[in-house]
């Protein structure tokens, strides 16, 4: 059973909609947060981090730029 004291949301500030930040603890099985974004549970060792996803798609664009960092740092490479 994951001690609520240990349970922690991740979430984008200024986002285009507010974040449900309660977990639901069911009697049986994991609790889980009924935020509209669809969060992902990540455990850790002894503790649960809720990673709610943003309204406004900003990941969608940090991955891009994560992408086209990759690219940069590649094509550096290749020239040294």
């Amino acid at each position: 059973m994951i001690d609520p004291d240990k349970v922690y949301h991740v979430y984008p500030t200024n986002d285009l909609e507010e974040h449900y930040l309660e977990c639901v603890y069911p009697a049986i099985g994991h609790p889980y947060c009924p935020c509209k974004c669809e969060p992902v549970f990540k455990e850790d060792e002894d503790a649960l981090l809720i990673v709610h996803n943003s309204f406004d798609g900003r990941e969608i664009i940090e991955e891009v730029y994560e992408i086209l960092n990759n690219k940069n740092e590649n094509d550096k490479a290749s020239y040294d």
